[in-house]
């Protein structure tokens, strides 16, 4: 979206569950005290915690995290947290949609989000589709981590029109 909304020529744009949050005072409030705690754990190397508070927070099982936590390519990405934290503005803005960079958006967009997925991706997949000049929302089936054979034909369709 920064990219398209500082007029960079891109034709189309496919937003993929984008993981902002609501824009309430609690919500903004927690983002902004999860991203510094991460930031701050990022800071001193140590990965697997920054992992095990980063996916705690959203309420995964203590047995998944673990695993990602004790995975050696996981904890080599970890340090990227950190980028996905500025890039989504959760300690400036708590996370929330940053409203004027949507509507700078004009390329058609499409916002697509899984059926199973969780209530706050599909809230925001609505909105931002709502805000944006040229939006459109889908849902395909399947969750955040659909295959590609989810999403795949719902993204070629729009992309061919």
């Amino acid at each position: 979206m920064n990219a398209t909304a500082r007029a960079l020529p891109i034709t189309r744009l496919v937003l993929h569950e984008p993981p902002y949050s609501t824009d309430d005072d609690e919500s903004k409030e927690s983002a902004r005290d999860l991203a510094t705690k991460v930031c701050a754990t990022l800071a001193k190397d140590r990965r697997a915690d920054a992992i095990k508070l980063f996916f705690g927070a959203y309420g995964l099982p203590p047995e998944m995290i673990e695993e990602m936590s004790s995975d050696p390519k996981m904890r080599s990405m970890a340090p990227t947290m950190a980028y996905d934290i500025e890039i989504m503005g959760e300690i400036g803005r708590g996370g929330a949609i940053p409203e004027d960079l949507v509507r700078a958006v004009f390329v058609p967009t499409l916002v697509i989000v899984g059926a199973a997925s969780p209530d706050f991706f599909r809230d925001t997949a609505v909105r931002i589709a709502e805000m944006l000049p040229n939006g459109r929302h889908v849902v395909f089936e399947g969750d955040h981590e659909a295959p590609a054979d989810q999403v795949a034909p719902v993204v070629a369709e729009f992309l061919a029109t």
